[in-house]
């Protein structure tokens, strides 16, 4: 039993831990800011897009979200591009499911001259595959993703989250020179963000 002095700490713990469970059930758990994956052009950087087909049930299991569109860029290139009020469930290690059997051993971060605000996450394998990724929360562009968290930790917990927006480009060569693929990833990617963030949006309270 509960001594007596200790019920008003005990009912401010418990108001405090209810907080987010109040905002995230019965305020809705995110905030939407008026752009949609679904609204980028089939038609980027020159080159036409088509479905991959991909099943909204296997990006739900490994992103934990089903707002998201995957196309296919002629024979090297597939586009990947989500929204989540998860963060970590977009940018921990997102290759594992796009991009998942590729083998990657290397990683680095570069930023294009034509968009340096855009940290652009390169991942190259052995065999030649090199994919590249960004992120995107709240109008700004994430290069690390850990401080990002640490950093709005109470945040993400007590008020209705915004989305992250993963935009993801897996390039396999294909007969194309691995310098290709490089240079027309990286271009795809510029493109499907300059087009996302094109779209008119809602400003955030």
């Amino acid at each position: 039993m509960i001594s007596a002095r200790y019920l008003p700490a005990v009912a401010a713990l418990l108001a405090l831990a209810a907080i987010p469970t109040v905002l995230h059930s019965y305020m809705g758990p995110r905030l939407e800011d008026g752009h949609s994956v679904n609204a980028l052009p089939l038609r980027l950087n020159g080159m036409e897009g088509r479905s991959s087909e991909r099943s909204p049930g296997w990006v739900r299991e490994l992103y934990g979200t089903s707002d998201f569109v995957e196309r296919k860029y002629g024979a090297a290139l597939t586009l990947f591009v989500a929204r989540s009020p998860d963060p970590k469930g977009l940018y921990h290690h997102p290759e594992h499911g796009v991009a998942h059997g590729d083998g990657y051993e290397r990683a680095f971060v570069v930023r294009r001259p034509e968009h340096p605000e855009v940290p652009i996450f390169v991942l190259e394998s052995p065999r030649g595959d090199r994919s590249v990724y960004a992120l995107l929360y709240e109008g700004e562009f994430i290069e690390h993703p850990i401080r990002f968290q640490l950093q709005n930790a109470f945040a993400l917990l007590v008020r209705p989250r915004s989305l992250m927006t993963l935009f993801f480009v897996r390039g396999n060569p294909a007969g194309d020179s691995q310098a290709a693929v490089a240079s027309s990833g990286e271009a795809l990617l510029l493109a499907a963000i300059d087009s996302f963030l094109a779209q008119p949006g809602t400003p955030l309270p």
